[in-house]
């Protein structure tokens, strides 16, 4: 299993192999010490039942694919579509968002999931057996500001 841990402090992506991890992992970013508790069956790749950076039991399945990029995709697609529209050639600029569309759909069917902490947004990668839900806003509402709290952070 491949573990993506985020520094509590500076929120840096440090990347670790379940199997081969330390006690304790360093932040190249910031040069925080931090503490991994890593459960056998995140060790042997079983299941995601702790999260070794928090400790936290509560975690989400998303599709493994940055936002930002999606988001970006979008609004590139709208944007050639609108011009499309504004010199009145409306069948090529619905033909745009329609491809946009379908493209999208083609990724999101290929992309694979990933488990993620709600609490400290550490990200899970393999092939263990999925048990979290879907994303759910008010569960993250009430974890992170815990967990921030936790931190001193709030």
């Amino acid at each position: 299993m491949q573990i993506l841990a985020r520094c509590p402090k500076c929120d840096a992506g440090l990347p670790v192999r379940a199997g081969e991890a330390t006690p304790a992992i360093k932040c190249g970013r910031c040069g925080h010490d931090i503490p991994l508790t890593i459960t056998d069956d995140v060790r042997t790749d079983r299941t995601v039942d702790r999260c070794p950076v928090c400790g936290g039991a509560d975690f989400y399945v998303r599709k493994d694919f940055d936002p930002k990029i999606g988001l970006t995709v979008v609004i590139i697609c709208a944007l050639i579509s609108a011009v499309f529209y504004w010199f009145g050639r409306d069948l090529i600029a619905y033909a745009i968002l329609g491809s946009a569309a379908l493209i999208d759909l083609v990724v999101y069917g290929r992309l694979k999931d990933v488990t993620v902490c709600y609490r400290c947004h550490t990200e899970f990668r393999g092939a263990y057996e999925r048990r979290a839900p879907a994303f759910d806003l008010h569960i993250a509402d009430v974890l992170e500001v815990e967990y921030q709290r936790r931190l001193g952070k709030r």
